[in-house]
């Protein structure tokens, strides 16, 4: 649900106060649960998105199932013994967090302000909040030549994946798309105007809280302080640190 500049900046945030960490790793870690080949209308991925983000067909963020992944991949591992691979996969892990943060933070928010107006004009109000989400990201990447979209992200070669269930194909399809996208000015993203649904100081707002929260999560990680059941880590948080952002969240 997060947007992929989104994901590297709440990492960019974070790596400065997470020692020992791999930064090429965790950098692609971050932005490797939004891989999969597309169908030609980019309705369907392979793998799909049941797979990559561990949630049930027809979920919103809220049911991504990230303690299965932490379980399964990330609890068993150690960073002083395999850092490439811990530090993907905790990039990957802080990857589901920030989506379920996105989501009950800002996304179930727009959507109760806009999806009936937006129907109403015929619009689905996923389709056009989204041209704020990226529109962000556009202005980020081209304000920002030193972030680590560029500094790492850009120009780094694919490396492998280290997850077992999702390809390494479909990893760096999914890269190599997100370097073009951003990459390439677009008068369309970079326009001067208004972002009626998501501006800046929001967005922003959601990069400190989340890198925060996850740094709290990963200092009780530590300490081998877990959820003793559940389905998700967000248990450790106090409940106004995943409380719904009150509107306006953009400039309308």
């Amino acid at each position: 649900m997060s947007t992929w500049i989104g994901h590297l900046r709440i990492a960019e945030r974070l790596l400065p106060q997470l020692d020992g960490l791999d930064e090429v790793a965790f950098t692609f870690g971050s932005l490797a649960p939004d891989s999969g080949i597309p169908n030609a209308d980019w309705t369907q991925f392979d793998p799909p998105k049941t797979v990559t983000h561990f949630m049930s067909k027809g979920q919103e963020e809220e049911g991504i199932r990230d303690m299965e992944f932490y379980r399964g991949y990330l609890q068993d591992l150690s960073l002083t013994d395999d850092p490439q691979t811990y530090s993907f996969r905790l990039g990957y892990f802080f990857h589901l967090l920030s989506d379920k943060l996105f989501w009950l933070r800002l996304g179930m928010v727009t959507r109760d302000l806009f999806k009936e107006p937006l129907a109403e004009k015929g619009l689905k109000w996923v389709d056009e909040v989204k041209r704020d989400w990226y529109g962000l990201d556009h202005r980020y990447v081209h304000q920002h030549p030193d972030c680590l979209f560029w500094r790492v992200f850009h120009a780094t070669p694919n490396i492998p994946s280290y997850v077992p269930f999702v390809p390494e194909a479909a990893m760096h399809h999914q890269w190599n798309y997100i370097r073009t996208f951003y990459s390439e000015s677009n008068d369309y993203w970079l326009e001067d105007r208004s972002y009626p649904y998501l501006n800046e100081a929001t967005m922003q707002r959601h990069v400190e809280d989340t890198a925060n929260a996850l740094s709290k999560i990963y200092m009780q990680m530590q300490r081998n302080v877990v959820p003793a059941e559940g389905n998700t880590m967000l248990a450790l948080l106090d409940d106004a640190e995943i409380a719904p952002y009150a509107p306006p969240l953009g400039d309308a």
